[in-house]
């Protein structure tokens, strides 16, 4: 396995995804600027790609990932690469991630 660009943050977070005939929910386990780990009841298989609503504050409308490529996957994860995201959302993950990097 080649090395992360980004480190990966350790987060319990909603999720939603839909891609060819799947959509389903689960639970974000590690999250970086360019992808997140994702466990679920509904693993998406290897080279499929998906759509996420990603659920970062409470407070917050959900971050929205026009474009997900799933990279791997096992029995109850997968992970998944951003591919395509608004630069409004992409701004707003950003400033999670680095919220993340740096608790105050």
């Amino acid at each position: 396995m080649e090395g992360r660009k980004h480190t990966r943050f350790a987060v319990q977070l909603p999720v939603s995804f839909s891609g060819d005939q799947l959509s389903h929910g689960g639970t974000i386990l590690n999250v970086s600027a360019e992808g997140c780990a994702i466990t679920s009841e509904t693993v998406a298989g290897a080279a499929v790609y998906l759509q996420l609503t990603m659920q970062l504050r409470e407070q917050e409308e959900p971050v929205q990932v026009d474009l997900a490529a799933v990279r791997w996957s096992s029995a109850t994860r997968f992970g998944v690469e951003f591919i395509k995201i608004r630069p409004e959302e992409w701004e707003r993950l950003k400033k999670f991630v680095k919220m993340l990097e740096s608790p105050t």
